[in-house]
């Protein structure tokens, strides 16, 4: 076997498992955890370590088959956005600006990044990695390029009156930055920046980098899909409702949720919208999951959906007891999300 075939089987296996995995879904419980206080941040994982943050600031890392506490850092405010994973460090922001740094081994301190003195530097989501640095956006309207080694500033792109709200994404060797004004900069890493971009008619949230291509949602009820080669627009759909999530990418569809509680999948390439689910009409802000052949969403009324993506249709829902608000986690045949509590489901 060539080469190429060999990489081409491995990749097929691979897929294969994925999706044999997310289909096995059950909705069977794995464990469940409760934290000091609610947590307020999404869940990124390195290995068998789960790590996430609390509304008090504290910063855990837990045990990804267990559950149990590995060790657990005092932030100084609440944990915001997910964390970012660089290699075997963590990166986590709060509420107060603050920008912390921890080795995942054992939560020792690596830098920290302190908010300017006489600046506002609150901000409502995390940072985003790339090309040695950290990305993060501010309600002062200012974008903060970090060095990934020691956390100093770089530089800082001002974005708008209108202030930042969510966090920058990155791909393909440039930043994407969505404002509330409604504005999307394109910014080049190196110097801070803006050589292009576009918008819509509301406020933005995080654009999602892949294939090429940047797509991102909007308040106004649409999600775009962009050519980053040549900045072409390729499709603009409206789906009826303010858009409070970044689209999630994935097996040919992109998914959103909105601020009625609805989850519409559309066509990767067309753009078309093949379907819409109505859930109980909470708010979804918690970006959707897309895996072997499942779209997960939750709700801020606390409700689990594992939906079919190709009709929409529920194949499971879970009711949580608690707002499900942040970005989950499918790792391994196991989904993990927060509704106040920890939980791991199979």
């Amino acid at each position: 076997m060539t080469r190429k075939k060999l990489l081409v089987a491995v990749l097929l296996l691979v897929t294969v498992f994925a999706a044999s995995q997310a289909l096995a879904f059950s909705g069977r419980t794995k464990w469940r955890v409760t934290l000091d206080s609610g947590v307020t941040s999404g869940i990124a994982a390195s290995g068998h370590t789960l790590l996430l943050g609390c509304e008090t600031g504290r910063f855990y890392a837990l045990n990804k088959d267990t559950g149990s506490e590995i060790w657990a850092y005092k932030g100084s405010s609440t944990v915001k956005g997910t964390p970012t994973v660089i290699g075997s460090n963590v990166v986590f922001a709060q509420g107060d600006g603050t920008i912390t740094c921890l080795k995942i081994s054992d939560g020792s301190l690596v830098w920290q990044n302190l908010p300017i003195v006489d600046e506002d530097n609150t901000l409502q989501d995390g940072t985003t990695a790339g090309d040695g640095m950290l990305f993060v956006s501010r309600l002062n309207g200012k974008l903060h390029a970090l060095d990934q080694k020691n956390g100093h500033l770089l530089w800082t792109y001002k974005a708008g009156d209108q202030g930042l709200r969510t966090a920058p994404g990155y791909g393909d060797g440039f930043v994407f930055l969505g404002a509330y004004d409604g504005i999307m900069s394109i910014i080049t890493p190196h110097n801070g920046k803006r050589v292009n971009g576009g918008g819509a008619g509301g406020a933005l949230n995080t654009p999602v980098v892949k294939n090429g291509k940047v797509y991102y949602s909007s308040w106004d009820g649409s999600v775009q899909s962009v050519q980053i080669k040549d900045v072409i627009p390729l499709w603009d759909t409206k789906v009826g409702d303010p858009v409070t999530t970044p689209p999630a990418v994935g097996e040919g569809i992109v998914a959103v949720g909105t601020v009625r509680g609805v989850v519409a999948a559309i066509d990767d390439k067309s753009g078309s919208l093949l379907w819409k689910f109505e859930t109980n009409g909470s708010s979804i802000t918690g970006t959707p999951i897309i895996e072997g052949g499942l779209v997960f969403v939750g709700t801020e009324a606390g409700t689990l959906y594992a939906l079919d993506k190709e009709t929409g249709k529920p194949r499971f829902n879970f009711d949580a007891g608690g707002s499900i608000s942040t970005n989950a986690l499918f790792d391994g045949g196991v989904l993990y999300f927060s509704h106040g509590d920890v939980h791991a489901m199979q």
